[in-house]
């Protein structure tokens, strides 16, 4: 018989959050396609590692889907949240919070 996945395994993203992202990042022009992911990922990378390490102008790619700035991600996460439904944000907010 097969284990149990752990509590804390990575969870995917619930229908209905799906859809909700998926609105906000056609209609904002601020966002593209799988913005809200890639700033999710940015954020997750950032508090995984234990010094926090921020990368200087002079390291990394430049490129933000890469190497971008996690404090950027999570203030474009924060503009998520608000614009999302309560229900869809709460379950986002999990997902930010799950490594913090």
């Amino acid at each position: 018989m097969p284990r149990k996945a752990p509590a804390r395994a990575r969870r995917e993203f619930s229908p209905a959050l799906a859809a909700g992202i998926s609105r906000l990042e056609r209609s904002r022009n601020y966002l593209g396609p799988g913005a809200v992911r890639t700033a999710l990922r940015l954020w997750r990378e950032f508090v995984a590692d234990p010094y926090r390490r921020l990368r200087g102008d002079s390291e990394g790619c430049g490129v933000w889907e890469c190497c971008g700035d996690p404090w950027q991600a999570r203030e474009m996460l924060e503009g998520v949240l608000l614009a999302l439904p309560r229900r869809a944000a709460q379950e986002l907010r999990r997902h930010i919070d799950d490594e913090w």
